[in-house]
């Protein structure tokens, strides 16, 4: 190709790009995926943002997207996305194909309360701090296939007027069984009235497994030594063994 002609690819090049940062960010409020909505729009699909972000009618927060233009040309987006839950906030570094289901993600930062994932991700009357530390993240559907790095949860706190303190806790995501076509993780407690060694299992189809071991700590209630009658005796070291299984 001589110099003409790649004078003239780039011109094209250029102008395509500079079309498609024109097209309003309403566009792209056409063309998500069922249950997904946006309100409050204003940018671009290049560079813009909503005041509200709503998954199967739960309401999410505000998010702005800041895409990166040359990954276009390969049918490809890449994008950095902010989003602003009340009291907390994320950030990630996202990619995927146009029309692909399959998202990837890289950097995974931030910290929001677990109540504006309530009847989504989270059960409900729970409360806590979520922290996310997660350096790659893959999502298939929708639902989270792959990840590596971690997540703690502060502060967590059982439902009820005079629900009781748990502590702090920290989930490694990442590790554990390999070639199970399962996202697996180790959770731990990192100190309080409730301890906790076990391993998740978090299957495409949204099955979950959750197995280990609790434990009252110091300055545990009444309500954890009623909850943890429930598994069975204690072993010598006041242990008791649990299986949890669901699907979201």
């Amino acid at each position: 190709m001589g110099r003409r002609s790649l004078l003239v690819a780039a011109g094209i090049a250029a102008f395509l790009v500079c079309l498609v940062a024109m097209v309003p960010a309403n566009q792209l409020a056409r063309r998500l995926p069922p249950g997904v909505v946006m309100s409050g729009i204003g940018g671009t699909i290049w560079s813009g943002r909503a005041n509200g972000l709503a998954i199967d009618g739960h309401s999410i927060g505000g998010i702005h997207w800041s895409c990166r233009p040359w990954p276009v040309f390969l049918l490809e987006w890449s994008c950095r996305v902010s989003l602003s839950p009340a009291g907390g906030d994320l950030s990630a570094d996202l990619q995927g194909e146009f029309g692909s289901g399959e998202i990837s993600g890289r950097d995974l930062a931030g910290q929001v309360p677990i109540t504006a994932f309530e009847g989504l991700a989270t059960p409900r009357g729970w409360s806590g701090l979520l922290e996310l530390d997660v350096k790659t993240l893959r999502i298939i559907d929708r639902r989270p296939a792959d990840a590596s790095g971690r997540l703690f949860l502060r502060s967590l706190r059982a439902p009820g007027a005079g629900g009781e303190m748990l502590g702090d806790f920290e989930l490694t995501v990442g590790e554990g069984s390999v070639g199970t076509g399962a996202l697996s993780g180790r959770l731990r407690d990192l100190g309080g009235p409730l301890h906790v060694r076990g391993t998740i299992e978090l299957q495409l189809d949204g099955r979950y497994l959750l197995s280990g071991e609790a434990s009252p700590g110091p300055g545990a209630g009444p309500a954890i030594f009623d909850t943890l009658s429930f598994l069975g005796p204690p072993d010598n070291q006041g242990r008791r063994p649990f299986t949890i299984e669901g699907s979201f």
